[in-house]
């Protein structure tokens, strides 16, 4: 009997969630903080396990306070433009 072939390669290191400004907009009020947890409950994250990056795609009105994400340059020009913060 011969072995099985593996199919294909799965890596030890998971992978960022990416979570849209625009998702961020839609889900969260003017003034909260945004966090992994917060995330999670407002499912826009499925497990706590994998990092969190904020991405620019679309368009942000709101004053939020990031926390504990990774943030990408167009997101955080966008963020910082209308009055929020970024905590790392």
């Amino acid at each position: 009997m011969s072995t099985p072939k593996l199919s294909g390669f799965k890596s030890p290191y998971p992978k960022m969630v990416a979570v849209n400004i625009k998702d961020l907009e839609k889900k969260f009020n003017d003034g909260e903080r945004v966090t992994p947890k917060t995330l999670l409950e407002k499912g826009l994250v499925g497990k706590m396990k994998v990092e969190v990056k904020i991405l620019g795609s679309g368009e942000m009105k709101k004053k939020l306070t990031i926390a504990g994400c990774a943030v990408s340059a167009s997101a955080k020009e966008k963020i910082e433009k209308v009055g929020g913060k970024i905590i790392q």
